[in-house]
């Protein structure tokens, strides 16, 4: 039934009246990734020096690292604090470089896009007015062969304007603002979209098939 086994980082939610912290992860991802004959194998918060061990048990072919949580180094007094995880931060940053040590293709979604650029020495800035909305997308540098969507959803508070792109990400779509969409590492299996495609429903047929390439089913 399932071609290949992705792993998927999970978004942190602190419940302050009791004490706990939570993986959290929006049941539309494993209908998706199902759908398309992946295993979903949801990563759990652990701490960082025990990922060697649990990448080896996973045998994983891909990675996507998710929405949520605000990067701590870019929040404000304006964020929530159960909506920031250091933690997370520097988990997804070990996993990303075990990833690009190992070889295995990682797809970064909204807040997985920023991580990657942050990893790449970008930068990000806040923007106002694009969560919860669509817009149009200007595509660049498509003989890559990644097909792009004209139009994408929306629910990020942080952009990456042009000038602040990681050193060697191409880009492959912008807005109209001109922050970054999209990009890609030509060397290191890696790509990023700000937008959500678990969201979409129906799912998007040029979704389904930027994942399919990108992680070679």
């Amino acid at each position: 039934m399932f071609k290949i086994r992705i792993g998927i980082t999970q978004k942190i939610k602190k419940n302050i009246k009791y004490n706990e912290t939570l993986d959290c992860l929006d049941t539309n991802w494993a209908k998706l990734l199902v759908s398309l004959e992946i295993l979903p194998i949801p990563l759990p918060l652990i701490p960082v020096s025990s990922l060697n061990d649990i990448w080896k048990e996973l045998k994983l072919d891909g990675v996507i690292l998710s929405g949520g949580n605000t990067i701590a180094e870019y929040a404000d007094n304006l964020d929530k604090i159960e909506n920031i995880s250091k933690e997370r931060d520097k988990f997804e940053m070990a996993i990303l470089a075990k990833a690009i040590s190992t070889k295995t293709p990682v797809l970064g979604v909204c807040r997985g896009l920023q991580v990657i650029n942050l990893f790449y020495k970008g930068k990000l800035k806040k923007i106002r007015g694009h969560a919860g909305t669509k817009h149009r997308l200007i595509i660049e540098n498509s003989k890559n062969n990644y097909q792009i969507p004209s139009e994408v959803n929306s629910f990020h508070n942080f952009g990456i304007p042009r000038k602040y792109l990681g050193e060697d990400l191409i880009s492959l779509a912008y807005d109209l603002e001109d922050n970054i969409e999209a990009f890609y590492h030509p060397k290191d299996s890696i790509l990023g979209i700000m937008w959500h495609p678990e969201r979409e429903l129906p799912i998007i047929e040029s979704d389904v098939n930027l994942i399919k390439k990108h992680f070679k089913i």
